[in-house]
């Protein structure tokens, strides 16, 4: 399914262009859509952050790939949520040595030994999910490698884990050099946008390479609603907001501000309607397919 009448729409929001840089592109135009970004590729569809759930969300014609990223113990940048691999969605191969532990004490070699696409989390086992087993953690350089050719964003996490006893601390500097050395690399620093909860890799990529965006998370826990002085702060130009923490007139000033606006990850007609009537430029979702039909249903 194809999205129609949203691409010019997409290529403003999801990357900053001086073209695009204007009020009247930040905020959708009436009558328009918001882009829509696949959670983890589209967790309610495929296994979360894998090649098939990548995949499937460009089929479906989703503007935003998300994705998560975490060091290996040789410095490689894998795709997966957790500091720790999940043994509920990751098991080893059959007669493959390798167990379960952070990532960052494995290397690239011993993350490709698990089968991540045959067991799902509860949360996402849903009507309509499809399992892929043998499907493995891709490294980010692999995701921006297959779809640099095709009309996405990229919209990628850093997964920065707390010191562990035994394995090599992650340096936020060193991980955000790697991140702006592979997007340089594949030609998509207009393309992608590098979001965390862990502002030392914010600061860090904006030092190395101003021109590619990023993204601040957690701002509910910031425990103000001066979101532009603190997006100024870090350099970022996209926020994601919670409809419980920022209303319209929040969403409308910063727009006005430039930043991009995302939801909160929401799987539910109730809630994308809410984000829908704050403005936002982006629905983030588990459920795009859903997330998709919805918002033209709605006629915006």
């Amino acid at each position: 399914m194809m999205r129609t009448g949203m691409r010019m729409l997409a290529a403003c929001l999801a990357v900053m262009l001086s073209s695009c840089a204007t009020t009247d592109t930040q905020r959708p135009a009436p009558g328009s859509h918001p882009a829509i970004a696949a959670h983890r590729g589209g967790a309610m569809h495929r296994p979360e952050n894998t090649i098939s759930a990548f995949d499937h969300a460009v089929e479906l014609g989703v503007e935003v790939l998300e994705f998560d990223m975490v060091m290996t113990a040789d410095d490689q940048l894998v795709v997966h949520h957790d500091a720790t691999i999940n043994p509920d969605i990751c098991s080893p191969d059959p007669g493959s040595d390798v167990v379960a532990g952070p990532v960052r004490g494995l290397t690239l070699a011993q993350t490709r030994q698990f089968d991540c696409g045959t067991q799902v989390r509860d949360i996402y086992a849903v009507q309509g999910y499809v399992a892929v087993p043998g499907a493995r953690m891709p490294t980010a350089d692999e995701v921006l490698a297959r779809y640099q050719g095709k009309d996405v964003a990229f919209f990628a996490e850093t997964k920065v884990p707390k010191p562990t006893a035994g394995v090599a601390d992650v340096d936020p500097v060193k991980f955000a050099a790697l991140v702006e050395a592979m997007v340089r690399r594949h030609g998509v620093e207009d393309r992608f946008i590098l979001q965390s909860s862990d502002y030392r890799t914010i600061d860090a990529l904006h030092a190395i390479n101003p021109r590619i965006r990023s993204c601040l998370l957690g701002a509910h826990n910031w425990g103000h609603r001066d979101f532009l002085a603190t997006l100024q702060q870090h350099h970022a130009t996209c926020i994601l907001l919670r409809d419980s923490i920022a209303g319209k007139a929040d969403v409308t000033a910063l727009q006005d501000a430039g930043i991009q606006v995302y939801s909160e990850v929401v799987d539910t007609p109730e809630a994308w309607r809410s984000y829908l009537d704050l403005g936002v430029d982006v629905l983030f979702t588990n459920n795009p397919e859903g997330a998709i039909e919805f918002v033209e249903r709605s006629g915006r």
